[in-house]
């Protein structure tokens, strides 16, 4: 009765996701609770009880003998860390960066398309797509209409990198993946690394395939500009506009020290993530912003940027909580292993990989890491597979995720671009169906996804 009811919860959870009668927010909240009280009132406990089982799906969960925090951890990485990189940003860390790409590619399209892709993957490491969008177009959209470019290049030049970046352990993926999996970014996070520069390696052949095609159809010779100086000198101008006065070029060398301070100490896990970013964010506002006023409206303003990913992060550990506490999840787990062959058990990390392509392309984020995610698991557990392999195996998918018409901030990707969003569907998926089967392929080869008959 307990996997019955298990299974009710996520079904109607994703329903009412998908039919839009309700945020994911709310629907993470108020399912997990109504659910809560009728599996208490079915195993005659009381009620009260379901708001303890909350408590420790958000602040602590018992696994084995030993107790482990619960998303708190999370709540903490993720909110500090979008803080941190959109003050670097206000700041202007990454506009030098921008400047001697854009003066390196001196009109010429196929280093122009180099210089993009290499912008993108940088400013994505604020993890949001919307951000990325706006800072890259600022840069180059108006370089890639003089030139007459193709604009579907560039918007396809923003996404790509942008999805790789999306597997850092402050973006959203992570950030849902990583409560419900009861891991840490460091963990979570490294084992993705060859699977990214894979990717990344990708991207680079892209953008010169696209840079040597706009070569010959604009008939630029040997590499020469096809704009003049004046041209190339007013982009560069526009790049340092500040009508709010918040950029600080005589600090970048210290805001670019501490951001390498930071993820240095980030990926050795020397310190915790939440707290390194806590700090950081805290000295950067002092030094950057003298004034506590501005501090405080930066703060205001970029926190508008949190809410939303912080607030699911919450949801996450509300159905977590109810899922593990009112045995909902063991049953769930019990039901799936006995009707799995048991020499298929081994494959479930592959199978989920598997199940990511189509499932990110067609189900929100959401339903994907809290509905689908949160079954599955445990069933992968109990045929050996560990939280490491199975957070891998959720997120390969994300290589497709960026041709979803699920995903808000590529409506304002293409209306930037002013590309049609079928025309870029098909051009991302061209290069994202490639970019999933060698990250899929190198997890395997590292064993991060792992295949029995390969130990």
């Amino acid at each position: 009765m307990l996997a019955l009811l298990g299974y009710l919860m996520v079904v109607v959870f994703m329903i009412l996701l998908l039919s839009k009668k309700i945020s994911p927010f709310a629907g993470l909240i108020l399912v997990p609770l109504a659910f809560g009280f009728i599996v208490a009132g079915y195993t005659g406990q009381s009620f009260l009880n379901v708001f303890d089982w909350i408590y420790e799906g958000l602040y602590y969960q018992v696994v084995g003998d030993g107790i482990k925090s619960g998303v708190a951890p999370t709540i903490t990485l993720l909110l500090f860390a979008i803080l941190y990189f959109s003050i670097m940003l206000d700041v202007g860390l990454f506009d030098p960066l921008s400047k001697v790409l854009i003066k390196w590619a001196k009109g010429d399209p196929l280093r122009l398309c180099l210089a993009t892709a290499a912008i993108s993957m940088i400013v994505s490491l604020d993890g949001d797509g919307t951000t990325t969008v706006l800072i890259i177009t600022a840069a180059v959209l108006s370089l890639f209409k003089k030139m007459k470019m193709r604009q579907l290049y560039l918007a396809v030049l923003i996404a790509i990198p942008n999805s790789i970046m999306n597997l850092v352990p402050w973006s959203g993926p992570m950030a849902r993946a990583m409560p419900v999996l009861n891991i840490g970014p460091k963990e979570f996070f490294v084992p993705l690394i060859p699977g990214m520069i894979g990717a990344m390696a990708l991207t680079v052949y892209m953008a010169y395939y696209y840079g040597k095609k706009e070569r010959v159809r604009l008939g630029c010779v040997d590499g020469k500009s096809i704009i003049t100086e004046n041209d190339l000198e007013a982009i560069m101008v526009s790049l340092d506009d500040d009508p709010e006065n918040l950029k600080r070029p005589k600090l970048l060398l210290f805001n670019f020290v501490l951001t390498v301070l930071i993820m240095v100490l980030l990926i050795l896990d020397i310190v915790n993530g939440g707290m390194l970013f806590l700090v950081g964010t805290s000295i950067a506002l002092i030094v950057n912003y003298k004034d506590p006023g501005l501090q405080a409206k930066r703060l205001t303003a970029n926190g508008a940027e949190a809410l939303g990913p912080v607030s699911l992060v919450f949801g996450a550990g509300v159905i977590m909580g109810v899922l593990n506490g009112s045995g909902m999840s063991a049953g769930i787990a019990e039901h799936i292993v006995s009707l799995l062959p048991e020499n298929m058990g081994g494959y479930i990390p592959l199978l989920l990989a598997l199940i990511s392509l189509p499932g990110l392309f067609f189900l929100p984020n959401d339903a994907f890491y809290f509905g689908i995610l949160p079954v599955i698991a445990p069933i992968a557990y109990s045929f050996g597979a560990s939280p490491v392999n199975i957070g891998v195996a959720s997120l390969i998918g994300q290589a497709v995720r960026f041709a979803s018409p699920l995903v808000a901030f590529l409506y304002v990707l293409v209306d930037r671009t002013e590309v049609n969003f079928a025309d870029y569907q098909k051009e991302y998926l061209k290069w994202g169906i490639p970019s999933y089967f060698i990250q899929l392929i190198i997890a395997i080869l590292t064993g991060a996804i792992p295949l029995p008959f390969l130990n």
